[in-house]
């Protein structure tokens, strides 16, 4: 009796005959295919030419920007409007030539001569409070007698105030005022000597004194 062990020695040697027999024709029948050219699939395609445009700058780095120059020039301060030499509402003290206009020995009766005399700012004969008069023209009213500058026969007095002779208008001159007399073409100027002081008087317009009013207070 034939051995267990042989047969099934002889059956595995049988299928490993026909497995290598299957693999050695396989291999001869293919050989034809692997060695057909592949189809031709027309020319190479030429690599890309060269960008002849030039590629985008880099940015340059921004610079501050000069400050450039004002189409605007600065405008200079403009002179601001000069203000009037003799404002009414306001008390004055009234020179010319170093001397103040006065009411004579501080008197306080009508017809009281309005002299010149030596400058004291303190007193009230010598302090006159501005009354606009309307047109430009004002009433000067001394404190001391509560009575305006007036005109009696030609020679400046005090008396009660209201009349058209009482009225002046300040008119500039050089670094003060002319006071020009509504009464017409005349101004108030040094006149006659007064009880032994220089006293005031209505006299041409181009002989009437220069006056400086300096604000009090």
């Amino acid at each position: 009796m034939v051995s267990r062990r042989i047969v099934i020695a002889a059956l595995v040697a049988t299928a490993l005959v026909g497995l290598l027999f299957g693999a050695v024709i396989g291999v001869v029948g293919g050989g034809d295919d692997d060695k057909k050219p592949a189809a031709a699939s027309g020319p190479p395609t030429p690599p890309p030419a060269p960008s002849t445009t030039p590629g985008t700058p880099l940015a340059e780095p921004p610079t501050s920007a000069s400050p450039s120059a004002s189409t605007s020039t600065s405008k200079s301060p403009s002179a601001s409007p000069s203000k009037p030499p003799v404002a009414p509402g306001k008390t004055y003290h009234v020179t010319t030539g170093g001397k103040a206009m006065d009411v004579y020995g501080d008197d306080k009766d009508d017809n009281t001569p309005i002299i010149l005399f030596t400058p004291k700012p303190g007193q009230s004969n010598q302090q006159w409070v501005v009354q606009d008069a309307g047109d430009g023209y004002v009433y000067l009213i001394s404190r001391g007698s509560n009575k305006c500058v007036d005109i009696k026969g030609g020679k400046a007095v005090q008396n009660k105030c209201g009349g058209a002779g009482q009225q002046w208008k300040p008119q500039p001159s050089g670094k003060g005022v002319v006071l020009v007399s509504r009464d017409g073409g005349t101004a108030l100027g040094a006149g006659d000597q007064v009880r032994g002081q220089q006293g005031l008087a209505l006299v041409t317009v181009g002989s009437g004194a220069v006056w400086n009013f300096n604000a009090m207070g």
